[in-house]
């Protein structure tokens, strides 16, 4: 589910796991707000949004979805 803030230790755990696997890591609990997808992009190779996009698109419909997605996109680019 969407959270309020990204965990302080997520950039320690990340970095942990690129000790033990070799493949890329994706992100994906709680991201809510492109400020968000931006800081956890920062640290994993991939950042996964759920919840809060069905919410959006429960709640306000198709558009608002593409835009919201568009939102996550500029804030990683």
């Amino acid at each position: 589910g969407a959270r309020t803030d990204v965990r302080a230790e997520l950039a320690a755990e990340v970095e942990h796991l690129r000790g033990v696997v070799d493949l890329p890591i994706a992100v994906g609990f709680g991201i809510s707000t492109p400020e968000q997808a931006a800081a956890v992009g920062a640290s994993a190779d991939g950042v996964v949004v759920g919840s809060a996009l069905v919410r959006t698109l429960d709640e306000e419909g198709i558009a608002a979805g593409a835009s919201f997605v568009a939102s996550l996109r500029a804030a990683l680019d």
